[in-house]
């Protein structure tokens, strides 16, 4: 008899942690998340690797506020990573107000330190909460960062160092329902721009998406992809997605949501499931599972 195909589960890292990027860097896995704390608890960040999707290993503390002399020393939120020539840079907010910093390692389990001692983003450009930063690496070689919160999303180019920006920031905001975790992807010429919508803390909490020919939009209104099912789990969104080393079309979403039994905010869970896109390339709205996605080692 054949034995059932090894699935991740949901949660499908151990704990309470959000707002996880999903990459595959080096033959394995690693997911990026926030800790999910009371805001003066969230000051260092954490990475989780796998070979295959489903056994995953805490690799510690990879960034602690402690080194980062210019952050609030609280709020460590929503990372992101991006590989360049060897080298893995970490964008995080490094506390509510107190702006986005970019990091370096060697490798992409950390640890990472700081690159610049100062902020790479401060301020308010055009209203954007200087959060949830997220690193798009296109296939022409540019690079991007959007990033924002309280409603506003924005973008600029980066120079080839990852570390500065070749211009200042565009206003691009999708949706008048916009709120923040804006997360881009490119596929078969198309660019799909990602976002959380709702409060982070209740039903409300979803992700649409919108579609565009330019990384800088405008973005044509796609729907919604990720909702909550009360039968499975609440509040979910904030999310990444990986199309699968080795295939040509197969995605995972790696998102977070509180389990129904929990009705702390800061009580929230990684999950991963299946991410489809249809024929006609929208993406098809995502089954909240208990079961997440098969196993998919990868030999190098």
């Amino acid at each position: 008899m054949t034995e059932p195909q090894k699935q991740s589960g949901n949660p499908a890292i151990p704990g309470w942690y959000a707002d996880p990027e999903l990459h595959f860097f080096a033959g394995r896995y690693y997911i990026y998340p926030t800790t999910s704390r009371p805001f003066e608890e969230q000051t260092t960040f954490e990475c989780w690797s796998s070979s295959d999707l489903t056994d995953w290993r805490n690799e510690g503390v990879i960034l602690d506020f402690a080194d980062i002399r210019w952050s609030t020393n609280y709020a460590a939120w929503a990372p992101s990573v991006a590989e360049r020539n060897g080298k893995y840079y970490f964008y995080f907010s490094a506390g509510d107000g107190a702006g986005i910093g970019v990091a370096v390692s060697d490798s992409p389990a950390g640890p990472f330190r700081d690159a610049l001692g100062i902020p790479l983003v401060s301020g308010y450009p055009h209203g954007a909460q200087p959060i949830d930063a997220h690193c798009f690496l296109d296939d022409d070689g540019r690079a991007y960062l959007y990033f924002g919160g309280h409603g506003v999303c924005v973008v600029a180019s980066m120079t080839p160092t990852l570390c500065a920006f070749r211009e200042g920031f565009r206003n691009i905001t999708p949706s008048p329902d916009f709120v923040e975790g804006a997360f881009m992807v490119k596929r078969r010429g198309k660019y799909y721009l990602m976002w959380s919508e709702g409060g982070w803390a209740d039903s409300s909490y979803r992700v649409a998406y919108g579609v565009s020919d330019n990384p800088y939009g405008p973005f044509e209104y796609g729907g919604r992809i990720l909702e909550n099912n009360l039968q499975i789990g609440n509040a979910a969104g904030h999310h990444s997605v990986l199309q699968l080393p080795g295939t040509d079309d197969d995605w995972v979403i790696c998102y977070h949501r509180r389990p129904l039994a929990e009705t702390n905010g800061h009580h929230r869970v990684v999950c991963l499931d299946r991410l489809t896109f249809r024929a006609d390339g929208s993406i098809a709205p995502v089954t909240l599972t208990h079961e997440g996605v098969p196993a998919h080692p990868v030999t190098r």
